[in-house]
């Protein structure tokens, strides 16, 4: 089978990939890209509310006015009840930018790939990346399922993992995780009955003794609610039923009160949240991005912020490498060890 030729190929289109992507083709415009996205964006995918402090990094992308055409419902701060029953207010509005969003998902997710397609960067939605092997001196070749479920053989100089928790390239190269947790969420979707208006816009944590409530709206009058908790926890206390995980939701105080115009529309669905690191975060001629890296407490708010942000740094250290810096890699495993223990800290 014929082989594709890229200089770059980069498995996986959320935000970490994309930006990797968008900030190559503006640092290194004459290499070849080429994205690789298993779903094509037509999911339902866990939203998330946005920072302010986010503005820059799509602005550097060059995507900021596409975000903004997008009309995403704004945030204005959050509040929680932690260590005690009064909520405390952190507001966005002493930010410059003077608000945060709240995520659709789907439809950031499917921009930022969009973008990407425009400024020439070779796309695969729909195509789901096998297996890899070694094509020679630095050099991969990648077996993909094409939308169609074809073959797809393509050969790369450099691989970017940004396959998300999975981290399924560096898995292949052997490369271990550490986990520091094992914190999972367990998500209950509500809508809002018609007529109720959306004006409350925070987002709102409030603890419980063995972990805390997150709720934010998400698109279509939709309210997402989660149970953080370690999986010894959600197994004991059967949080994957609906009726144990109402139960549970009915002992709080303020997430109650927040759904109680509301009614669930799915059961719960169990995911993942602890925080890990790959032991490196670099090899031969590949790299990883953004969660496939390192993921942190989902408490941080901060996951798509540090996925574009991977991705941007991740794409200074590509453009060295293909300009003969042999310390480039070394220099994105430091600063990648380095945020994670200042997040530690």
């Amino acid at each position: 089978m014929h082989a594709i030729d890229y200089d770059v190929v980069i498995l996986g289109g959320g935000p970490a990939g994309t930006a990797t992507a968008l900030s190559l083709r503006r640092h290194a415009p004459s290499l070849s890209l080429a994205l690789i996205e298993q779903s094509t964006y037509d999911g339902i995918r866990i939203g998330e509310t946005l920072p302010p402090i986010v503005q820059p990094l799509l602005e550097q992308l060059g995507v900021w006015n596409a975000f903004l055409n997008q009309e995403h419902v704004p945030a204005y701060g959050s509040c929680a009840a932690w260590g005690s029953d009064q909520l405390t207010d952190n507001e966005f509005i002493y930010h410059p930018a003077g608000r945060g969003w709240h995520l659709d998902r789907r439809r950031f997710d499917a921009m930022l790939a969009c973008e990407a397609t425009n400024t020439g960067i070779a796309s695969y939605a729909g195509s789901k990346f096998i297996k890899s092997q070694p094509a020679g001196h630095r050099r991969w070749r990648l077996a993909i399922q094409g939308e169609n479920r074809d073959d797809i053989s393509i050969e790369a100089d450099f691989v970017v993992d940004a396959t998300g928790r999975r981290a399924v390239f560096a898995k292949q190269q052997g490369v271990r995780k550490v986990f520091l947790d094992q914190l999972f969420g367990v998500f209950v979707f509500f809508m809002l009955n018609s007529g109720t208006p959306l004006t409350d816009s925070y987002a709102l944590v409030e603890a419980w003794e063995e972990g805390w409530w997150y709720s934010a709206i998400v698109p279509n009058k939709r309210l997402a609610v989660v149970c953080m908790s370690d999986i010894d926890v959600v197994k004991r206390l059967g949080l994957n039923s609906s009726t144990k995980w109402i139960e549970l939701m009915n002992k709080t105080r303020y997430v109650k009160a927040r759904v109680r115009e509301a009614e669930p529309i799915a059961a719960p669905s169990v995911l993942a949240a602890h925080s890990h690191r790959l032991e490196r975060v670099t090899g031969n001629a590949w790299l990883a991005v953004g969660d496939a890296a390192t993921t942190f407490d989902p408490l941080s708010s901060l996951g798509i912020f540090k996925g574009l942000r991977s991705g941007i740094m991740a794409s200074y250290a590509i453009a060295d490498y293909f300009k003969g810096s042999a310390s480039s890699l070394e220099k994105y495993e430091a600063i990648l060890a380095k945020e994670f223990e200042e997040y530690l800290s």
